[in-house]
């Protein structure tokens, strides 16, 4: 097998613990290595002007404003938790995921519509390594991409694209206003896994707000699948999903009917 460039770091950063310090090019962590958990990368700026950095499972509340797990001591009916900084994109850009799942499993795309068997090519991902990807690998435009092949998709989503119907009604579903009433869309393959690695600040944000109030937040994300809005690169009827047990990555039919969906959207 194939040593990965994530494992050749770890090695070489347990090296420096023992015997001092290396330098690692940032050109050889570029597309191979996922950010660590609670690492800081993004910033911008707040309502108001003040200068913020955003951080995995941090809770992003209604009205714009960032609050970390641990100082939320009650969810606001009037400004709830929309969602959990979950990851970042290759330019650095903070998505989150929403704090709702999808409540039942979801077809990717329906047996008789028009995108069961086409291959949306816009948005085709190929795996590098377990939860490596190259290709479309930010997903807030495949559903733009689906409807320019599939002209009636949008018309139709909720039969024809029910997990992507979860996602463009999202807002709709949560009452959410303002700017974050739009935006939302599911995540890519690469982001789907970015969302795993990270689970365990984003499950102990989930679980705060859900132990604060059971109707205002899943309780983690759990060890369901979940779709991504990657099509397959191996067959143009199957999308790529993630079984949040144990991370695993796979292809699997776009008419399947196990897999839950997770609406995210950038900060």
């Amino acid at each position: 097998m194939k040593k990965s460039k994530i494992s050749i770091i770890s090695a070489l950063l347990l090296f420096s613990m023992a015997s001092g310090s290396i330098t690692v090019a940032a050109s050889d962590l570029s597309d191979e290595l996922s950010l660590g958990q609670d690492e800081v990368v993004s910033s911008g700026v707040e309502e108001g002007g003040n200068d913020f950095e955003y951080e995995i499972g941090d809770i992003i509340l209604a009205d714009g404003s960032i609050v970390k797990e641990t100082d939320l001591t009650a969810v606001d009916s009037s400004n709830t938790p929309i969602a959990i900084i979950a990851g970042f994109r290759e330019d650095g850009t903070a998505f989150g995921v929403g704090v709702h799942r999808s409540d039942i499993p979801l077809q990717w795309a329906a047996d008789a519509s028009a995108g069961y068997a086409a291959k949306f090519t816009d948005t085709v991902c190929t795996q590098k390594s377990d939860q490596t990807f190259s290709g479309d690998k930010d997903g807030s435009d495949n559903w733009d991409a689906i409807c320019s092949q599939d002209r009636e998709a949008e018309e139709n989503d909720e039969e024809n694209y029910p997990a992507f119907h979860f996602v463009n009604t999202y807002a709709e579903s949560y009452d959410l206003a303002g700017d974050f009433a739009s935006g939302w869309y599911m995540p890519s393959i690469a982001e789907l896994c970015d969302i795993y690695q990270n689970r365990e600040a984003i499950n102990n944000s989930l679980g705060h707000i859900y132990r604060l109030d059971d109707q205002a937040a899943m309780d983690g994300l759990d060890t369901n699948w979940y779709w991504s809005s990657s099509q397959a690169d191996s067959e143009d009827d199957y999308a790529w999903f993630v079984h949040y047990f144990n991370g695993y990555a796979g292809e699997c039919p776009k008419n399947f009917t196990n897999v839950h969906a997770l609406a995210v959207r950038a900060f």
